[in-house]
């Protein structure tokens, strides 16, 4: 006897949002090019439409940056969703020493992951005498807007690190059976997500000062453009996070979604109230904080879009879905990638 089917209705939670969609001009060159780096090592078949949606208002080069990091992502989640925390832990080894470590040959049999983190990384600059193209591929397609001592650099390592260290942290929830409030389960959430290390990426070729970067108001619209993203991408797969204010408010299934689109309404003030009084800091720099934050929104945005048009979320009716607000739960999916190099 087959299970009855879950219906409910989705809000949209960009309904009001001012920045539009919008797909980079570069995606199939890009998507083509990361394409083939990716399945160089085999993993899986995935689409680079997200980073061609997420950093559209940039150049080409930073398109591809996207790609690659889009897809060492997806290769990264699908190896430590299968994994308890101690396991994801040890993937988090690999891939951070990997990163910090690019010089350093990978070890025979070691995941893929591990050397695919090492060409992503920029660590080595062209000019050093120890530049290996070979291993830093990802520096000769940065250094034409990213210099060696850029602040982006340590903050991308930084931003990637904690991403690793949250998914570890979940993945050892969910092998303990450990329930989080909504709250504590979205501190994690938003490292976890992978948003930080993305909204780096938007900072390349900027040079923007330490002092716009750190700024509260920015910190706050990293913060809330987090959450954006995480409870949609949350409400749209059927996450647990609707589990968690269904027994915390002892409300059903779209109760809950409706809860969450009021919590989400007003991360979407936040945002735009920080956009709109972020301070100045002379008109140069100011013209690439607007950037910055543009890209961050965008990403917003892209994903958004991303989730209706990729079939990741809602197999061939994503767009019919994006239409009519109404989903069907689907069947899940498994994941689908190689263990080794």
């Amino acid at each position: 006897m087959s299970a009855p089917t879950l219906q409910f209705t989705l809000p949209d939670l960009l309904a009001k949002f001012p920045w539009p969609r919008n797909l980079s001009e570069h995606y199939r060159e890009a998507k083509a090019e990361s394409s083939a780096w990716t399945e160089s090592y085999h993993p899986f078949d995935e689409e680079d439409l997200l980073a061609s949606l997420a950093y559209s208002p940039r150049e080409k080069e930073l398109i591809r940056l996207g790609c690659d990091l889009m897809n060492l992502f997806y290769v990264y989640d699908e190896y430590t969703d299968i994994a308890d925390g101690e396991g994801a832990g040890k993937i988090r080894d690999i891939v951070m020493d990997a990163m910090r470590n690019p010089h350093k040959p990978r070890p025979e049999g070691e995941l893929l992951v591990g050397e695919m983190a090492r060409e992503f990384v920029p660590s080595i600059p062209s000019s050093s005498p120890d530049f290996d193209p070979q291993i830093s591929s990802f520096w000769i397609r940065a250094s034409n807007f990213v210099s060696p001592d850029a602040h982006c650099l340590p903050h991308f390592i930084r931003d990637f690190d904690t991403y690793t260290d949250a998914v570890a942290r979940e993945a050892d929830d969910r092998a303990k059976r450990r329930y989080r409030g909504f709250q504590d389960y979205l501190s994690i959430r938003r490292d976890s997500s992978g948003c930080l290390p993305s909204f780096a990426l938007c900072e390349f070729g900027l040079d923007l000062p330490e002092e716009a970067f750190h700024h509260p108001r920015m910190a706050a619209l990293r913060e809330q453009g987090t959450d954006l993203i995480a409870i949609g991408n949350d409400i749209d797969s059927y996450a647990m996070e609707k589990a968690r204010v269904m027994v915390e408010h002892d409300l059903d299934v779209q109760s809950a979604i409706d809860w969450l689109e009021r919590y989400a309404a007003g991360v979407h003030a936040g945002f735009l109230d920080n956009v709109a009084n972020m301070p100045s800091w002379g008109e140069a720099v100011d013209r690439r904080v607007k950037m910055y934050i543009d890209g961050i929104a965008q990403w917003v945005r892209g994903n958004d879009d991303w989730t209706f048009e990729s079939g990741r979320y809602f197999g061939t009716k994503g767009l019919e879905v994006q239409k009519t607000r109404v989903m069907t739960l689907l069947p899940p999916t498994k994941g689908f990638v190689k263990k080794s190099a």
